[in-house]
């Protein structure tokens, strides 16, 4: 029997649910954001926290520890740029069976390492040997990072007519394992490629502020969620999108071809390809967005329910 997402252990939509809860606990209607912002004496940090998932699993398969903690800070950096933040420090939490040296110390310096990419410190973090908690060799990881707002705040008021441009995702990134690790135990597929660590932005999104720093309105880092859940976060009510579709990279193609997902739920659980949406004021020249690697994707559009236009075999 193939399987989806949900059959393999997630649930989005209770996820989304329990956002809510959240929301009714603490009443703050601002969480559920890309990150947090605090506020103190006119200066405004910005804070992220997240972990890696299920591909320690796939860590876990071929022995390899070098590059997950990439994937940590770039879970957590590439959400706090969404607000305009600049990344200042991280931490870890890094909880294990039984404390290994040579696997810690390539877990940290795969974190060193995503810091060095988003022009950020390693401040410190945690390690927790939990036997009762943890099998043997099995671990977990999270990490939170903070930035500081020196300029504008995103997401600013978006409109309908607005564009939506992507920049290409170096893979699955950290979202979606669950499924991925339920597949191969059937079938096939190069782990190394599984194992490509998320792309961290910092630097794309400073030199496309610095360049448009007038038109760009907004940022959307494509995750858990997809392009579906994602780019309305940073929308007002009454406000989606229409975008096209017109490629698909091939392990997505693979992801689909195996399980059971419409390509709805593709939409919905995976990037897809496309790894951090910008949204630019659509009085803005395209002609001048063409050499910076930006995919034009569609436009904000007045309306209740999203568009997402592709080929029905694009995932053949």
């Amino acid at each position: 029997m193939k399987i989806n997402y949900k059959n393999s252990g997630v649930n989005i939509e209770q996820g989304n649910n329990f956002i809510s809860v959240i929301k009714d606990v603490c009443k703050n209607d601002k969480i559920g954001g890309f990150s947090g912002i605090y506020e103190h004496n006119g200066i405004k940090l910005v804070a992220s926290t997240d972990g890696v998932g299920s591909k320690l699993q796939l860590c876990k398969m071929m022995n390899k520890y070098d590059t997950i903690g990439i994937d940590l800070v770039a879970m957590c950096v590439n959400d706090i740029i969404c607000q305009g933040a600049k990344p200042l420090f991280f931490l870890d939490y890094y909880a294990i069976n039984k404390l290994d040296l040579d696997k810690g110390k390539d877990i940290i310096s795969g974190i060193n390492e995503g810091c060095n990419q988003a022009n950020c410190i390693l401040l410190g973090g945690e390690t927790a040997e939990l036997p009762l908690l943890y099998r043997e060799n099995d671990l977990d990881l999270a990490g939170f990072s903070v930035g500081i707002i020196e300029r504008d705040i995103y997401p600013k008021k978006i409109v309908e007519g607005d564009l939506i441009y992507g920049l290409k995702s170096s893979g699955i990134h950290s979202n979606g394992y669950s499924l991925i690790n339920k597949l191969l135990e059937t079938h096939e597929y190069d782990l190394n490629k599984l194992m490509i660590p998320t792309k961290i932005y910092v630097n794309e999104i400073n030199i496309l502020k610095s360049k448009y720093y007038k038109f760009i309105k907004g940022f959307s880092h494509i995750t858990g969620g997809g392009l579906i859940d994602n780019i309305p976060r940073i929308l007002e009510e009454g406000y989606n999108f229409s975008i096209k579709i017109n490629e698909i990279p091939e392990v997505f193609k693979w992801i689909y071809d195996k399980s059971d997902m419409s390509i709805t739920e593709m939409f919905q659980t995976f990037n897809c390809g496309i790894g951090m949406v910008i949204i630019f004021d659509k009085s803005i020249n395209c002609e001048e967005l063409l050499g910076d690697d930006l995919i034009y994707l569609g436009e904000i559009i007045k309306s209740d329910n999203y568009i997402i236009n592709c080929e029905k075999n694009i995932f053949k």
